[in-house]
C-alpha cells in the first residue's frame, strides 16, 4: 500500500494543483459576484495538496520527524488564513490563498531538501506572517502621513544598500547579505519595499518632467549602488520598477521605450565592465561547453527539468541536490523534477493571477499613493519571478 502512494501520489497532486488553478482564474477573469465557495474550495484544495505531499515524503523517508514538521507548518498556514479573514474580512482571498499554496509548496520541496532548512523557513515564515497583520493597522493610522515620505524611504533605502556595499558578506563574488545571530539577511529585499513608497510618494501628485527628473537621480543612485556591491540581479528588478512606475504615474508611453534604451545600454555596460557577467553569459550561450565550470549549475538544473516529465519522477524519487545552491537559486528545477511539468505550469499560473490581483487592487484604489504602490509591489514581484524561473531554465541571462 505504501508504495502506491509513493507512486500515485504525484498524479492526485497535479490534478489538485489543476483544479486549484482553474478556480484561481475563474476568480480573475470570471464575473461571478459569489466567489466564497471558490475561495473555499481552493482553500480546501491547499490542505489537500499539502497532505497527499507530505505523506508520501513521511512514507518515502519512514521517519516521524517529517510529521512533526507537516503538522507545524500547517498550523501555520491554516492560522494566517483564519486570523487575516478574522482580522481584515475584506481581504483579497485569492491574493491570500495563493500566498498560502506558493508558501506550502515552499515548506514541502525545502522539507524533502534539507530538513534542518525547512524548519528555519517555517520560523521565518511565521515570523514574518504575524508582522504582516499589523501592517494594515499602521497603514491606516499613519495613511496621511506616509505619502509625505518621500525622502526617508529613498534615504533609508540608500543607506541599507550602501551599508550592504561596504560592510556585507560576499557571496558568490557579489555583496549582497548580512548574518546575524545564524540567520542571513539579504536588505535589498526589504528596501525594494522603501523604493516603490518612495517613488510612489514622488509622482502620486504630480508626474511632471521635474518629478521624474527626480525620481530618476533617486532610481541612480540606488541602482549604481548595487551595480557597484555586483547584485545586478537586483539592480535590475529596482530599474524596472521605477521605469514601469513613471510610466504608470505619467500615462506616457515614451517612458518605456527610453527605459528600454537605457536598460539595453546598462546591459551592454555591465557586461564590457564586469567579468564574471562575461562569464554569465558564456554558460547561458552554451552551457555545455563549459559543464565541468561556469555551465555546471545550469546544465543540472536542465537535466532535473528534463527527467521530471509531466507529472514528475515523485517526491524524495528525484536528484534535485545534484544542483548547487538548489535550495535558493534553482528551487523551481527541484520544484519540476519531482512534481512535475503540469505542477509547475500550475505554479506560473498562480503567479500571474497574483499579479493580475495586485493590479486590480490598483485599478479600484482611489487614493493614487495607494494605487501606485500596489502597482508597483506587483511589478516587482512578477518580474522578480521572470529573472528567478527564466535563469534557471535558460530562458534568459541571469
Amino acid at each position: 500500500m505504501e508504495q502506491y502512494i509513493i507512486i500515485y501520489s504525484k498524479y492526485v497532486i497535479a490534478a489538485l494543483a489543476v483544479i486549484y488553478t482553474l478556480f484561481g482564474c475563474l476568480r480573475v477573469f470570471g464575473r461571478q459576484r459569489n466567489t466564497k465557495g471558490c475561495d473555499n474550495t481552493q482553500s480546501v484544495l491547499i490542505f489537500l495538496i499539502q497532505f497527499a505531499a507530505f505523506l508520501t515524503m513521511c512514507l518515502e523517508k519512514g521517519t516521524v520527524d517529517y510529521l512533526f514538521f507537516y503538522a507545524f507548518s500547517q498550523i501555520a498556514l491554516f492560522a494566517a488564513m483564519a486570523l487575516f479573514l478574522m482580522l481584515f474580512p475584506g481581504a483579497n482571498r485569492l491574493i491570500l490563498n495563493n500566498m498560502c499554496l506558493l508558501l506550502g509548496t515552499g515548506f514541502v520541496i525545502l522539507a524533502r531538501l534539507d530538513l534542518a532548512k525547512a524548519g528555519r523557513q517555517l520560523l521565518i515564515a511565521a515570523f514574518s506572517l504575524g508582522i504582516s497583520m499589523a501592517v494594515p493597522f499602521l497603514m491606516r493610522k499613519w495613511e496621511d502621513i506616509l505619502p509625505r515620505l518621500t525622502w526617508v524611504y529613498l534615504g533609508a533605502g540608500a543607506a541599507a544598500l550602501s551599508a550592504v556595499l561596504l560592510l556585507g558578506q560576499v557571496t558568490r563574488g557579489s555583496r549582497l547579505t548580512f548574518r546575524i545571530a545564524g540567520l542571513t539577511f539579504q536588505p535589498s529585499e526589504f528596501v525594494k519595499l522603501l523604493f516603490v513608497f518612495g517613488i510612489a510618494a514622488l509622482l502620486w501628485e504630480d508626474a511632471s518632467l521635474k518629478r521624474v527628473t527626480l525620481v530618476g537621480i533617486a532610481a541612480a543612485a540606488h541602482v549604481l549602488i548595487l551595480a557597484l556591491s555586483r547584485d545586478l540581479g537586483s539592480a535590475l528588478i529596482f530599474y524596472t520598477a521605477f521605469v514601469f512606475l513613471v510610466f504608470l504615474a505619467s500615462g506616457k508611453v515614451r517612458y518605456l521605450f527610453l527605459g528600454g534604451a537605457g536598460g539595453a545600454a546598462a546591459s551592454w555596460t555591465a557586461y564590457r565592465l564586469f567579468s564574471h557577467v562575461q562569464v554569465r553569459f558564456q554558460a547561458w550561450r552554451d552551457p555545455w561547453s563549459v559543464i565541468d565550470d561556469q555551465g555546471f549549475q545550469i546544465t543540472q538544473s536542465l537535466f532535473a527539468l528534463s527527467r521530471g516529465s509531466w507529472f514528475g519522477l515523485g517526491i524524495g524519487q528525484g536528484t534535485p541536490k545534484d544542483i548547487p545552491f538548489v535550495e535558493t537559486d534553482f528551487i523551481f528545477a527541484a520544484v519540476t523534477e519531482e512534481l512535475g511539468i503540469l505542477f509547475s505550469v500550475c505554479l506560473l499560473a498562480v503567479c500571474v493571477t497574483c499579479f493580475l490581483a495586485f493590479l486590480r487592487t490598483a485599478w479600484e484604489e482611489r487614493d493614487r499613493f495607494y494605487a501606485l504602490v500596489a502597482a508597483g509591489l506587483g511589478v516587482i514581484y512578477i518580474f522578480q519571478i521572470f529573472l528567478t524561473i527564466g535563469g534557471g531554465t535558460k530562458f534568459i541571462l541571469l
